[in-house]
């Protein structure tokens, strides 16, 4: 079972993923997005690591957010929001605009990040 701090770095990991993509140029921008989900699965799991805890899937992950309402229920709209459009990227061949990126996701992923770290 991964502990908080790999958890962290596989964020950390997943975020110098999806910002080395050119989101104006490149013809990856679903992997961007797929990128930024990940990243927000990864500061979920570090929180569920203090408990501890490991999800086995994205549904079980859904299930313990909301067992830790009082402290994740700030980012859950946040997070089941980018869950969605990385499975719409995924299985429906959703192609997101730069500016639905950055206006859209960054921040929701900006977010979780900030709230979560201050949690850790």
């Amino acid at each position: 079972m991964p502990q908080k701090d790999e958890h962290i770095n596989w964020a950390t990991h997943n975020r110098s993923f999806w910002t080395s993509i050119d989101l104006d140029n490149a013809p990856f921008i679903d992997w961007a997005v797929i990128g930024i989900f990940y990243e927000s699965v990864h500061w979920v799991e570090a929180f569920l690591a203090t408990k501890p805890y490991h999800s086995r899937s994205h549904t079980e992950r859904k299930t313990k957010i909301a067992n830790y309402e009082s402290e994740l229920q700030p980012i859950w709209d946040d997070y089941i929001q980018l869950e969605r459009d990385s499975r719409n990227a995924r299985y429906l061949c959703y192609q997101h605009t730069a500016e639905q990126v950055r206006r859209d996701l960054i921040p929701r992923v900006d977010h979780i990040k900030r709230h979560i770290s201050r949690l850790l």
